[in-house]
């Protein structure tokens, strides 16, 4: 089980999407479940129902932490659940409710998306906004988009974030990739 966390517009929920296609073609839509915390946008739920109806998983909403833990008991047989979470500034003080959700259930881990193209001061106050009790990793988004990786690339060493993915586009899935010592190198040396 793996939430997707991240302030406003830095990708989670394509990045849900992306890697439920994944897991689709790996396990099967019966073996994968997407839940959405997103309840306060208009029709913010409605986007993830569209991706899962094209993938052919269902999709759940929770409203709370225990909505979160009994949705989670009736997914138990699922490979995967993936949970798309609402997109808020990080500053917001909604943050540390969300932190304090998944901190209440053991079985899920949480993966930062961080924003490529965002300054290293940002990153910091992203990630110092949304680790809680720790953080499982994280995934780069927006790396198209990036002029530079140095400030994503020091922020994930310093807080020893594994990555794992990173998102170069808007396709799903294709443009999400996994992180190695050579793309990271190609994406550093792109265009110079």
């Amino acid at each position: 089980v793996y939430a997707l966390v991240g302030p406003t517009g830095v990708g989670k929920t394509t990045t849900t999407a992306k890697l439920a296609a994944r897991c689709v073609v790996r396990h099967g839509a019966d073996k994968v479940a997407l839940l959405t915390t997103d309840g306060y946008r208009i029709g913010a739920h409605e986007q993830l129902r569209t991706y899962g109806k094209l993938l052919g998983v269902s999709v759940h909403v929770v409203r709370d932490a225990a909505d979160l833990r009994v949705t989670l008991e009736d997914l138990s047989t699922k490979h995967m659940v993936l949970i798309d979470t609402v997109g808020m500034s990080h500053r917001d003080r909604h943050v540390a409710e969300q932190v304090a959700m998944f901190n209440g259930c053991s079985s899920v881990r949480r993966l930062l998306l961080l924003n490529a193209t965002a300054h290293g001061e940002t990153l910091e106050d992203v990630v110092d906004a949304y680790k809680g009790n720790g953080l499982a990793g994280c995934i780069l988004s927006k790396v198209d988009e990036a002029a530079a990786l140095g400030a994503t690339l020091d922020t994930a060493i310093r807080h020893k974030l594994d990555i794992y993915y990173a998102a170069t586009g808007q396709r799903v899935p294709e443009d999400l990739h996994a992180v190695t010592p050579n793309f990271l190198v190609d994406q550093a040396l792109r265009g110079k």
